[in-house]
């Protein structure tokens, strides 16, 4: 205690003038009108910052729960549209009728690994059995597709990359009724091919490239890219035609894993066509 008063002692004149500068402090902001207006501006504005700061931090740590919303949110609105359905009596449908049947659904994953700079890619996806993954499903990304699954544990799956050399999609050309084959020469991770397309076909630099109706793995009109350049192959009736692919695999995180309902049934058709023949 006497060091308590000795210390007030030593220091008495610095507490009088902090005292003494608090009471004038006070009595400007009280008694001013225009003080008062700039210091409760001020404090406004350090407690704006403050509240934005932490807003800022408080974002930052709930982008994880938000990106997971925003999944659900996509894969609620990829169902409501009309190439995941299927016709199954006539051909005029609307939405209200009950032969509008689903043809795809899809499962949200993350990209936890992934590999662009390979002659064959892959990449690893933090769903599994566990999830209702299989074999054969394919993986799209909200820019277009990103390959298709080859392998599944109970917690994770394999994906085979479109920028893998045995990666194979029949795509499907704006007015073009030529079938080719998407392929990827194993060059550069924006860039593909389509070989197939005969030269006859009327194909310009930005039309854009889709998935086909024909494939059990992707719904029709996924996106694959853009033409970035179309020409003549020497002493064939064949175009050589360079795609920019739309998804950006050197940075890809969220994909959604596609299934097809009706896949079982198809497979077991193909079986029983194989057997007969």
């Amino acid at each position: 205690m006497r060091n308590f008063f000795l210390f007030i002692q030593r220091y008495y004149h610095l507490f009088l003038f902090l005292f003494l500068e608090i009471i004038s402090l006070y009595s400007i902001y009280q008694f001013n009108t225009y003080h008062h207006a700039v210091m409760l501006n001020s404090s406004n504005n350090i407690l704006g910052k403050i509240n934005e700061v932490n807003s800022n931090i408080m974002t930052y740590f709930s982008l994880f729960e938000e990106n997971e919303r925003l999944q659900k949110e996509n894969i609620d609105l990829r169902k409501r549209i009309i190439d995941s359905y299927y016709v199954e009596h006539g051909d005029t449908v609307r939405m209200s009728d009950t032969s509008f049947k689903q043809k795809f659904t899809y499962i949200a994953g993350t990209v936890v690994q992934n590999s662009t700079d390979q002659a064959n890619n892959y990449l690893i996806i933090d769903k599994g059995t566990a999830n209702g993954v299989t074999k054969h499903m394919g993986v799209i990304c909200p820019e277009g597709i990103v390959g298709v699954i080859v392998n599944v544990s109970e917690n994770f799956s394999i994906a085979m990359s479109v920028l893998n050399s045995k990666f194979k999609v029949t795509p499907k050309l704006t007015g073009n009724t030529s079938i080719g084959r998407l392929i990827w020469d194993g060059n550069s991770p924006y860039f593909a091919r389509i070989e197939g397309i005969n030269r006859y076909n009327l194909i310009k630099k930005g039309d854009p490239v889709y998935t086909s109706p024909y494939s059990s793995i992707f719904p029709d009109n996924i996106k694959i890219g853009t033409v970035s350049e179309s020409k003549n192959i020497q002493g064939t009736n064949l175009l050589d035609v360079k795609i920019r692919l739309s998804t950006r695999f050197t940075n890809l995180r969220s994909v959604y894993i596609v299934k097809n309902i009706q896949i079982n049934e198809i497979k077991t058709l193909e079986n029983e066509t194989t057997i007969d023949n």
